[in-house]
């Protein structure tokens, strides 16, 4: 292979047939990995691949472990500064490698892995893969920017099949978004929304955060469902997989530096906005499992919310079930997931969405409550200057009380904000003078009038929390005897946690 011609025939961004025809020219297997060690395209199998390709194709990406061990070897390091080729030997458990990385001036666009397939690497291998690195730069370029495109647009799809006004305004266009997404019209499917949220944030009030969501107005990035590969040991001949654009936010810490990193996201909504590394890290992971959790399964982000939908299949009603499992067992991060209703067809997938999103406030007002127990199902992530919080997750039919209180204090925070009365004056005081009037009132009304459960539950003595309630009758004039007054301050207390 001595001219960049001899793959230069190929159809522009074809990796697959650009893979297998380097996998001729070396005489090995090929890999294709994106500068995160994502596999973009394999070669045809023509033996029994050796384990670490086997788990890399399978899990489209090299394994984490291998990844580690390749990083503090500096092997890393030196394949990103260098423009020739690398050697891997076989060390007994895998066979030799000869890696270069592919550039287009001072980008690295990925890398090219060819493999000892069944018998030596032909001689000049390493010749031919310098040349197969020049002709794999238009090839990686288009498939990058195609991939960014494309994933736009599939998320773009995603979000307006979720807004309400997209089925009220133009049906045709609904239709189109379907076929983009790659939905399949007329087939159920329930919505599963997931947020993180760093384990210290949690120690504080999430309501400075987030209110009452709205959908409309995002940043959004989206995980197409196409980008994963079959969990078993029954591999494609060759494959490609999408551009290392739709999965953004994934930083890796053995890329080459001058990868630009993903924009920062800047939604207007009060939809919480774009988290940290690690939190996007959590949200690579959940995407990738709900893309190899069933076909059909379409994913799109909305800052640090993933939204999944999950096709149903004839009277199924919880098709997500394994997925909340999934997304309770991740480390690192709190993860609030709620599930809607099943959708009967596309149109009532934003009813599906936004009970979803209650859910997942249900839960964050659970959370913000008091310090979890641990003896409910979830993952505790110690906060560095907060309680104990425990990722949780549950479908709508699970709060349907809980939910419809959100809806009522949604419509009736307006309308309190013009009032005035002894609640209002209560909290007013908790805010200006620090004060905890109003938490004792909440915690009195919660036990059901029991002073000693509810002392129990401040950490108080029952005396001084009698003191507190005599207090707040003789300031504001707060009797908790009225049961219409006990109404009000229930309504006027819950809102105050949402709004400090």
């Amino acid at each position: 292979m001595g001219e960049v011609g001899e793959v230069g025939g190929l159809r522009l961004g074809d990796l697959p047939g650009l893979a297998n025809t380097v996998a001729d020219l070396v005489g090995g297997a090929i890999t294709i990995e994106d500068p995160q060690s994502r596999v973009l395209a394999y070669s045809r199998l023509e033996h029994e691949p050796d384990p670490m390709r086997r788990l890399t194709i399978l899990g489209q990406e090299v394994p984490r472990w291998r990844v580690h061990e390749l990083r503090e070897s500096g092997f890393f390091r030196t394949l990103w500064n260098t423009d020739d080729v690398v050697r891997l030997p076989a060390d007994g458990r895998y066979a030799e490698r000869l890696v270069i990385a592919v550039r287009d001036g001072s980008e690295v666009l990925g890398s090219l892995w060819a493999a000892a397939d069944g018998r030596p690497l032909a001689e000049g291998a390493a010749e031919a893969l310098r040349t197969a690195a020049r002709a794999a730069v238009p090839h990686l370029s288009h498939h990058r920017t195609w991939g960014r495109a494309a994933a736009r647009a599939r998320e773009e799809a995603v979000h307006a099949l979720l807004e309400h006004r997209t089925y009220a305004e133009d049906s045709a266009y609904a239709a189109r978004a379907a076929r983009e997404a790659g939905l399949v019209p007329g087939r159920p499917y329930a919505v599963m929304v997931a947020e993180v949220h760093p384990s210290a944030v949690m120690g504080a009030n999430p309501f400075t955060v987030v209110s009452a969501e709205m959908y409309g107005g995002r940043a959004a990035r989206a995980v197409p469902a196409s980008s994963s590969l079959p969990a078993s040991s029954s591999l494609p001949a060759s494959s490609s997989l999408p551009a290392s654009s739709s999965l953004p936010g994934l930083s890796s810490a053995h890329g080459p530096p001058s990868v630009p990193a993903p924009s920062p996201v800047s939604p207007v909504s009060p939809v919480p906005v774009s988290g940290s590394a690690s939190e996007q890290r959590v949200l690579d992971v959940l995407a990738l499992r709900a893309t190899a959790y069933r076909p059909g399964c379409v994913t799109a982000r909305t800052g640090r919310r993933l939204h999944v939908l999950v096709p149903a299949a004839g009277g199924e009603t919880d098709p997500a079930r394994g997925l909340l499992s999934a997304a309770r067992s991740v480390s690192r991060c709190v993860v609030f997931t709620g599930v809607g209703p099943v959708a009967a067809d596309l149109s009532g997938l934003p009813a599906s969405r936004e009970a979803a999103e209650l859910v997942v406030r249900v839960l964050r007002e659970r959370a913000a409550r008091g310090p979890a127990t641990g003896d409910g199902p979830g993952t505790a992530a110690r906060s560095g200057t907060g309680p104990w919080a425990v990722s949780a997750a549950a479908a709508y039919d699970e709060v349907v009380p809980e939910a419809a209180l959100l809806r009522v204090l949604d419509r009736v925070g307006p309308l309190w904000e013009t009032l005035s009365g002894p609640v209002h004056a209560m909290t007013e005081h908790d805010r200006a003078h620090g004060s905890a009037y109003g938490a004792t009132v909440a915690a009195y009304l919660d036990a059901f009038g029991d002073t000693g459960v509810a002392a129990r539950r401040l950490n108080v003595h029952a005396n001084t929390l009698r003191y507190r309630l005599r207090r707040a009758h003789e300031l504001f004039g707060l009797d908790l005897d009225d049961p219409t007054v006990r109404l009000l301050a229930d309504i006027g207390l819950r809102l105050a946690r949402r709004t400090r």
